[in-house]
């Protein structure tokens, strides 16, 4: 499959593929009745559900909200 995929069709695959998953995630925290300890602060966030909306956002390839934003975690510069 990778061959016959341009690198951004590529990028855009993996994208969909992270909000796929993100979705499932989303989905089995409200099923199980988990989404209480989600409305807890991260120490970077006031509510843990604030990092999910921004990999929603990020992975929004016509928003660019998130081309102003930083790194929480400075090593994970490539």
């Amino acid at each position: 499959m990778k061959n016959k995929m341009t690198e951004i069709e590529m990028l855009k695959h993996r994208l969909a593929m992270v909000k796929d998953d993100l979705y499932i995630i989303r989905k089995f925290i409200y099923e199980n009745k988990l989404a209480k300890q989600f409305q807890q602060s991260t120490g970077m966030s006031d509510e843990c559900w604030t990092h999910f909306n921004n990999i929603e956002i990020a992975c929004d390839l016509d928003s660019e909200e998130s081309l102003n934003w930083e790194l929480f975690d400075k090593e994970l510069t490539n």
